[in-house]
């Protein structure tokens, strides 16, 4: 967790970072400790109420953005019931294969297609396999919502987090009644949904009392994670799109409505942007998939990623004929498929550990360059395209993507566009800039940008390689 002082040109004076970390359990299970994002919260509070007290800075506004459908059951004084259960668990798969028969209503209803990611089947599994907390529980948050609570006291979340769970109807942006029948929830037990860039509440006076942090600070609700990395990032208008390279890879385009002729190869949301949406496509193993690799087969140069990088830098393009299907987690968009798992193929008695390493980036930018087709069946093409994440911390990874969308790669100099979305809402909603694209702007001009390319040998290679890719992921699957 990241707590960051921003001005009010939306420079960072001051970050506070905590780390903490998720428990993976056997049979696709993971889970978090509630405490860990308290005790972050608090202790990053305490910090930067320091800081600013230090200094004789005031803190006018504090605004949120988090990961967006995990789940933590809680009782009425807001004490959570039991682990959260995060959004890469599997354990609910079982529930989706139930509401398969209604897939077609919900994607309708609800923008998103049935899948272990979303929470409302989360909340369905606690209540067949945990009764007993489903009917202790007041309400069934979201770790941003809990965060609220923590602030505020206020049991409410934003329309973003609202159409990651398949419970909120994606036009009326409301708890839809059809869907919670058909997944079993009672609405009593979900948070009010508002608008993002909405003041939520204000400090408490026992947050003051814990932190340093002033009673009655406006709490800002900035919008879901990805949702505010694509605003930082200046997707705003119909068909700006990026790609933010994580723990996952989540791909962004903006809409002002919903398509026509929508098809549920991709998500379509709330966007951190009131009142506008995001089609998004998702991967579920990114950044996550490139840190496995590295910990399994580089433990000897201990945690440095300077070293891989150089390896790969040095395998050729199409890393000498090795491929991999990067479905370590199973498969997001365009079919979500659960049981896909991950491949190495075409390894020989040639193939060094850096052509696998190669193969592990150049799999995630052709799985990405699948999805980013599927947006522009919506949206047209992208005239450039925004990346943000830790895996775009990798020159090579940049040119690969590059190379592989066949398209210019755009990445800031600032790692922190997810917040900035967030500092944008909150420099609007607090009335310092009349609309979200004049704060950005403002916010943009000491930006240093820099462009990757495509290389148009090695985007011939990727072009064949992705088709290879797809067949054998279509023979396996």
């Amino acid at each position: 967790m990241r707590g960051i002082l921003f001005d009010e040109q939306g420079r960072g004076v001051k970050t506070v970072q905590h780390q903490y970390q998720v428990l993976y359990l056997s049979g696709g299970r993971a889970e978090q400790n509630p405490a860990d994002w308290k005790d972050a919260l608090y202790a990053i509070l305490r910090d930067l109420s320091a800081y600013a007290k230090e200094h004789s800075l005031s803190i006018d506004a504090v605004s949120l953005t988090a990961q967006r459908s995990s789940v933590i059951p809680v009782d009425r004084s807001g004490t959570p019931l039991r682990p959260a259960i995060m959004w890469l668990d599997k354990r609910n798969a079982a529930v989706c294969d139930e509401l398969k028969p209604h897939e077609d209503k919900i994607f309708r209803i609800t923008g998103a297609r049935l899948n272990t990611v979303f929470s409302g089947g989360r909340m369905t599994w606690i209540k067949q396999n945990e009764p007993e907390i489903y009917q202790a529980a007041y309400k069934l948050m979201t770790i941003a919502d809990y965060l609220a609570w923590l602030v505020t006291g206020e049991f409410k979340t934003d329309h973003t987090y609202g159409s990651r769970s398949m419970l909120m109807n994606i036009r009326t942006r409301c708890w839809d009644a059809d869907m919670l029948h058909l997944f079993s929830i009672d609405e009593e037990k979900l948070c009010e949904l508002v608008a993002p860039s909405t003041v939520l509440g204000y400090s408490l006076q026992q947050v003051e009392k814990l932190t340093g942090l002033p009673a009655g600070i406006p709490f800002i609700s900035a919008g879901g994670d990805q949702q505010c990395a694509a605003l930082g990032l200046g997707v705003i208008n119909d068909g700006d799109m990026e790609i933010t390279a994580g723990t996952g890879a989540f791909l962004l385009a903006a809409a002002s409505e919903i398509p026509e002729e929508i098809r549920p190869d991709v998500i379509c949301g709330a966007h951190a942007v009131p009142g506008k949406y995001v089609l998004e496509t998702s991967m579920l193993t990114c950044a996550s998939l490139f840190d496995w690799f590295h910990n399994q087969f580089y433990q000897e140069t201990g945690s440095s990623y300077k070293k891989i990088d150089g390896e790969i830098a040095d395998s050729s393009a199409g890393a000498g004929g090795c491929m991999v299907l990067p479905y370590f987690q199973g498969r997001g968009s365009p079919d979500w498929n659960n049981k896909a798992t991950g491949s190495f193929l075409n390894l020989t008695l040639n193939t060094k550990r850096a052509d696998m390493a190669r193969a592990v980036l150049e799999s995630i930018a052709m799985e990405a360059a699948n999805n980013l087709e599927l947006l522009e069946h919506y949206v047209g093409k992208a005239g450039a395209i925004y990346v943000s994440g830790g895996l775009t911390n990798s020159d090579e990874f940049n040119r690969i993507q590059a190379s592989a969308y066949q398209q210019a790669v755009l990445k800031s100099n600032n790692a922190e566009q997810t917040a900035l979305g967030a500092w944008a809402s909150a420099a609007v909603a607090m009335g310092l800039f009349s609309n979200l694209e004049t704060a950005l702007q403002y916010a943009k001009l000491a930006d240093n940008i820099t462009t990757y390319s495509p290389n148009m040998e090695w985007a011939a290679i990727y072009s064949e390689k992705r088709a290879e890719m797809n067949r054998a992921y279509r023979t396996l699957y």
